[in-house]
């Protein structure tokens, strides 16, 4: 009997040891996704504005990076492949800006992504084949 208390006592003292609260917390900020949306719109309105702002004088460098669209970074999600190119685009609305970046006539605007499908084969990047001379004329026709 004598040892059955011996026994009872020592496991409720453990117990009442592992109760003390000496943890560190670590609190998660609910607003993590939010401001990466937030991070990303602002991005590609980024990009839009320098279009939209172009005049006269260097074209904006990322005009000449055809494979623009493979930047994850910025999809929506990872299995959420979107035309990056395109995005930005439709939220360009000088229609007099796009006539200038397309009367220079510059080749490295009509050069398309040589896209390797192999890699993952489900994703498909929509517009990936057009040029971003395409994609700005067709805007251009838009406006």
């Amino acid at each position: 009997m004598k040892i059955a208390l011996l026994f009872i006592l020592l496991f409720n003292v453990q117990f009442l040891i592992a109760q003390k609260n000496t943890d560190t917390m670590v609190t998660v900020s609910v607003g993590i996704g939010i401001d990466k949306v937030k991070e990303r719109q602002e991005k590609i309105n980024s990009f839009a504005d320098s279009i939209n702002n172009y005049v006269v004088g260097a074209i904006p460098d990322f005009l000449f990076d055809e494979c623009f669209d493979n930047q994850s970074n910025l999809w929506t999600g990872l299995h959420s492949p979107a035309s990056l190119r395109w995005q930005v685009l439709e939220k360009v609305s000088n229609k007099e800006a796009i006539k200038y970046i397309l009367a220079t006539h510059d080749k490295r605007l009509k050069r398309k992504c040589t896209y390797d499908k192999g890699s993952n084969p489900e994703l498909i990047i929509p517009m990936i084949k057009k040029s971003f001379y395409q994609l700005l004329r067709k805007r251009h026709k838009q406006l």
